[in-house]
Parts: structure tokens; C-alpha cells; sequence
């Protein structure tokens, strides 16, 4: 017997989107098969892409944050699963003879890079070191600001946008062959007939 705090937590799960953190060492081939799959199984939920970087701190540093690094990555795999879903979809789940894809909203900013030293140090001290950095010669300087990049994809338009400066792409159509109308066409008159 479901309780109110069960549907509670079904309307929290439905609501809340699915998050996938796009690496440089990870399968596309991985992520567009749960992409897919995912959206069959939920077709509520959206999906987010993001290159924000892992909780944990890494101690290796890159000469360029993953986080900016992966972004032309984050973009290929959103646009392959956008691609392949409108590829699964089937006529009959056309409206008006034609197949729409996802909807896609992409979000890109910027957040502070945690490790810029020892915490208590002052401004002023701050100052002076970037100071000396800068007349030492040292020719990449440390950034202190990492851009990421989220894209959101769900099958539904979001009633509320993901976040303000967040930009919004229409869902590919695809149009229906001539054939598959016909078929679809006939389907529909035959079902009609029926009831």
C-alpha cells in the first residue's frame, strides 16, 4: 500500500532531472545508449549534461581544467543523442506526420576555482604573490575562474526554464515519408472503424 511520503518521493523522482558528467575518459558510445534508454524509461525526467568537475579534489592539476576542456565533448554527445533518439522514434508516435525530437536548453558559466592558496592569507598578500608571479616571467598564469557548460534535454518543454541565461533550442522535426503517412494514415481509419 503506497503512502503520501511514497507518491511524494515518485513526484520528487519525476521532477528532479538525471545528471551525467561528460569526462575526457569516458565511452560516447556509453552515454548515448543510457541517453536513449533513459528517455524510454522516463519520459518525463530530463536528462543534464554537464563538465563540472568532480566533488572530490584531484591532486594532479591539468595545464587546462577539465571542465573547459571536455566542453567540445559535452557538445558532440548531446548532439549525437539528439540525433539517435529522433532515429528511434517510430510513425506512430508522429503528431500530424511529423516526429519531434528533444527540447534542449544549454546553460554556461563560470565558478571559482577552490585551490588559490592558503585560506588565510589576506588580499593584500594575495595581491603581492600574483604580483611577483607576474614578474617572475611565469608564462601560464593559474585561472581562477573555470567556465563549465550544461545542456538539459528532455522530451517535453520544461514549464520552468533551468536556470536565468539559460538558452533554449526547438526539438528537430522530422518529417514522414510519404509511404509511412499513407500507413498511418490507413492505421488510424482502421482503429476509427473498430471502436
Amino acid at each position: 500500500m503506497a503512502t503520501s511520503e511514497d507518491a511524494a518521493q515518485i513526484t520528487l523522482d519525476v521532477a528532479t532531472p538525471h545528471e551525467i558528467r561528460i569526462t575526457s575518459h569516458g565511452k560516447i558510445r556509453a552515454w548515448v545508449e543510457f541517453a536513449l534508454n533513459f528517455f524510454k524509461e522516463n519520459p518525463e525526467r530530463p536528462l543534464v549534461l554537464h563538465t563540472l568537475p568532480a566533488p572530490t579534489p584531484e591532486t594532479k592539476k591539468p595545464r587546462i581544467h577539465s571542465a573547459v576542456a571536455n566542453v567540445p565533448r559535452l557538445i558532440s554527445v548531446a548532439e549525437i543523442i539528439k540525433r539517435e533518439y529522433l532515429k528511434t522514434l517510430s510513425p506512430e508516435q508522429s503528431e500530424a506526420g511529423k516526429l519531434s525530437g528533444l527540447h534542449q536548453y544549454n546553460e554556461i558559466g563560470t565558478f571559482e576555482d577552490d585551490n588559490q592558496g592558503d585560506p588565510e592569507e589576506t588580499p593584500e598578500q594575495a595581491r603581492q604573490r600574483a604580483i611577483t608571479a607576474a614578474l617572475q616571467g611565469k608564462r601560464h598564469l593559474r585561472q581562477h575562474k573555470v567556465a563549465f557548460m550544461k545542456v538539459t534535454l528532455c522530451r517535453k518543454e520544461l514549464s520552468n526554464p533551468v536556470a536565468q541565461g539559460a538558452t533554449y533550442q526547438k526539438p528537430q522535426i522530422r518529417n514522414l515519408s510519404k509511404s509511412a503517412r499513407t500507413r498511418l494514415k490507413r492505421r488510424e481509419k482502421k482503429e476509427a472503424m473498430v471502436q
